[in-house]
């Protein structure tokens, strides 16, 4: 049984793996060709990019999926995916293209730890 390589992505379009399609034993020429599987090859993308599938062709993007990032006005944590409230619309990141301006990698400032000042005691009257 003959296979061929084919490639395979995630649910978002983002290659993962090269793997193997079987060929169709009762269809000569034709293959299993697993879901989210593509004959054609990515392209080969440099650090801090992922190949990712768009419509009938590979594009470049670069990949941010695994930076910490935080919501400039806010300064929390983003979680990839989740919506945010910027200027009365739910906007998201998925993590793969440029980051949005309403993200940045910078951490905001750690805040101020707090000063306790000790009060005097007061002799009892």
């Amino acid at each position: 049984m003959s296979t061929k390589t084919v490639y395979q992505t995630d649910p978002e379009g983002v290659f993962l793996y090269e793997t193997k399609a079987h060929a169709l034993p009762l269809s000569p020429g034709r293959f299993n060709i697993p879901f989210g599987a593509y004959e054609d090859a990515p392209p080969i993308a440099p650090d801090g990019s992922a190949a990712v599938r768009v419509g009938i062709s590979w594009e470049v993007f670069e990949d941010h999926r695994s930076d910490v990032l935080y919501v400039v006005e806010t300064g929390a944590q983003y979680s990839r995916g989740a919506d945010v409230d910027v200027e009365g619309v739910a906007v998201s990141y998925s993590g793969l293209g440029p980051i949005p301006a309403w993200l940045t990698l910078t951490p905001p400032p750690a805040p101020e730890p707090e000063t306790v000042t000790e009060t005097p005691e007061t002799p009892a009257g």
